[in-house]
């Protein structure tokens, strides 16, 4: 080997190298100049919430098959500042929502994972994408004949057995049960337990009416708590519509957000505004029967008196004119009742055995009308009209027929 074939050691070929620190620090450099405070949007997916207070959740785009997932983080130091925004157009960051959102790129040093920091949030672009879904399931529904089908189930006259949809010892569920039992009526209330916030939350409330739709309830109320328009996103759920629409049970609604509605409100058989609200629907739907019941007893009561007081009066009359027939119309009829009471005194048996007439039993107490009923030996007992004699038959001696 020449000397121009050796490799020279001392030469650096391919310039000078960065450490890793030095790369990801000047590449944040570069994005920070570049790419400081862009807009982004997308599909929120998994969220986390560390006990820190920051969260952080995959901002995801999926078009045409191909998913596209930036991690997103969300201080709580920017929450707080966007706290009063986000609150009043009713937001918060969950799973399913689209957010438009504005921060920076960057990459985190010690695991050279690419993301993204929040710095600001459109909240009108959120909104807006909710009242776009909305309205297209609403759309469909109607077009499937399922918009008021609920409205149109068979409510009874006085339903006291209901089926209630709610999270058990929540504050919605006690608010509703403490409203029944101020009321006074015998309610029954079954509770389906249902998780009605968070992932999965719309198919829990769905098999819960449901399976309550199958029992022997003569409504359904679903109700829980105020919350921001993603807490109650479950109820916008297509799904979940169209199980409360074809309930064959009326389905009362009090989801506690008092200025919109949701989708499940308006296929529901009954929205109100709050559990509290609901349940003050039911007690009137039976508080104006029992008021109907009470006015109905009082008009048949009045009906009642006024045919008494009529029929006194008629027996009244009756009786003035009772008093005068004639004195000698009476006498006539008490004339005949004295004749007739004398010819059946003449039948008396009494009378007859005064006049030496007398009855004659055998031992079992039967009358003897002939000799042939007794035999020789036979005890017998005669009625005499001051007592009895009881005598042996020593003989038996019948007439001769002719």
């Amino acid at each position: 080997m020449t000397d121009d074939a050796r490799l020279d050691i001392d030469a650096e070929p391919f310039g000078e190298a960065r450490s890793v620190g030095e790369l990801i620090a000047d590449v944040n450099d570069v994005l920070k100049r570049e790419f400081k405070d862009v807009w982004v949007y997308g599909e929120v997916g998994r969220v986390s919430r560390p006990a820190g207070g920051h969260c952080y959740f995959d901002l995801i785009d999926d078009e045409e098959g191909e998913r596209k997932v930036l991690s997103v983080n969300f201080f709580s130091g920017v929450q707080n500042r966007l706290a009063p925004k986000m609150r009043q157009n009713g937001i918060e960051i969950a799973a399913g929502i689209k957010v438009r959102i504005r921060g920076t790129p960057n990459v985190y040093a010690p695991s050279g994972k690419f993301g993204f920091t929040v710095s600001d949030i459109d909240p009108r672009f959120t909104l807006g994408d909710l009242a776009a879904k909305r309205e297209e399931i609403i759309n469909r529904l109607k077009k499937q004949g399922l918009y008021d089908r609920n409205k149109r189930a068979h409510l009874p006259l006085v339903p006291l057995a209901i089926g209630l949809v709610t999270s058990r010892g929540s504050a919605a569920h006690a608010d509703f049960m403490k409203t029944l039992e101020q009321s006074g009526i015998g309610f029954s209330v079954s509770l389906c337990d249902a998780r009605v916030q968070g992932e999965g939350s719309a198919a829990a409330v769905g098999a819960a009416i449901e399976y309550l739709s199958s029992t022997d309830v003569d409504l359904i109320a679903v109700v829980r708590g105020g919350g921001s328009k993603t807490d109650l996103a479950a109820f916008d759920d297509e799904a979940l519509a169209t199980i409360v629409a074809n309930c064959p049970k009326p389905v009362f609604t009090g989801i506690g957000h008092e200025v919109d509605t949701s989708i499940a409100d308006e296929v529901a058989y009954s929205w109100n505004k709050t559990p509290t609200a609901c349940a003050v629907a039911i007690v009137e739907r039976v508080g104006s029967f029992l008021m109907r019941v009470d006015t109905a007893a009082q008009r048949l009561a009045t009906v009642v008196l006024a045919a008494l007081a009529a029929g006194e009066r008629r027996v009244a009359d009756a009786a003035g004119r009772l008093r005068t027939l004639r004195t000698s119309t009476l006498n006539s009829a008490k004339a005949r009742i004295d004749v007739l009471e004398a010819e059946i005194a003449s039948h008396d048996p009494v009378v007859l055995m005064r006049r030496g007439w007398s009855i004659t039993y055998d031992a079992d107490g039967r009358v003897l009308k002939s000799v042939r009923q007794s035999t020789k030996g036979a005890e017998l007992t005669t009625r005499l009209a001051d007592g009895t004699v009881t005598s042996t038959v020593r003989s038996i001696h019948g007439q001769e027929e002719k």
